[in-house]
Order: C-alpha cells, then structure tokens, then sequence
C-alpha cells in the first residue's frame, strides 16, 4: 500500500509542476528576479525595513521619528508591490496559492483532524 500512496504523491508532484498555473508562476518569478528595476525596488524596500527596525532600537514606538520610518516602509513597499512585474507576478502567486490551499483542505486536513482527535484521547 505504501508504494501506490508514494506513486500517487509523485503523480500529483508531477501533476503540479505541469500545471499551468505553476509554470506562468515560475516565469513570472523569474521576469520579476532578473528586472533591475525591481532589484532596486526590493533593496529600497530592504533598506526601509533594516532602517524601521534600527529606529525602533533607539525611539519609542509612538514617536515621530518611527512614524516616519514607518511611512518610508510603506511608501518603498506600496512602489515595489505597484511595479508591473511585481503585479504580475503577485496575482499569479495568488492563483497558485488558491490551488493550494485546496488540495490542502481536500487531501491533508481530512488526515491531520483525525490525527489531532486521536491524539486528544
């Protein structure tokens, strides 16, 4: 029984890396990874965040001083999400992630309230 459970995970494996949806994902990563534009976004952003999270070494967190920080952040992080690439590539990420949720609710979580109710005894 185990190898028709582990031959029907590879199918499935298989099944997933041919998808559609999974393939338009890879080459939008990929678009996304090689745009200067957005390495340059994403390290603004990086730097943003290193930047907030100094900041809230040395000032309290209602202060100016992180207020404006924490506008920085949004402001590096509204620019990267806006870029097309970045837009792109997040919306295919969703459609994906949707996929697999489903088959996480339809194939594991059956498996793991089981476990979880025996485990309770």
């Amino acid at each position: 029984m185990n190898d028709v459970v582990l031959e029907k995970i590879y199918a499935l494996k298989e099944a997933l890396n041919n998808d559609p949806r999974v393939i338009d994902l890879l080459k939008k990563e990929k678009a996304m990874e090689e745009s200067e534009e957005v390495m340059v976004l994403s390290y603004r952003y990086s730097r943003a965040q290193d930047d907030y999270s100094d900041a809230l070494k040395h000032y309290k967190e209602d202060s100016d001083e992180i207020k404006m920080y924490q506008r920085k952040l949004f402001e590096a992080k509204q620019i990267l999400d806006a870029h097309p690439l970045v837009r792109e590539y997040l919306k295919a990420y969703q459609e994906v992630r949707l996929m697999y949720e489903k088959i996480e609710s339809v194939i594991i979580l059956p498996f793991s309230s089981k476990v979880k109710c025996e485990e309770k005894k």
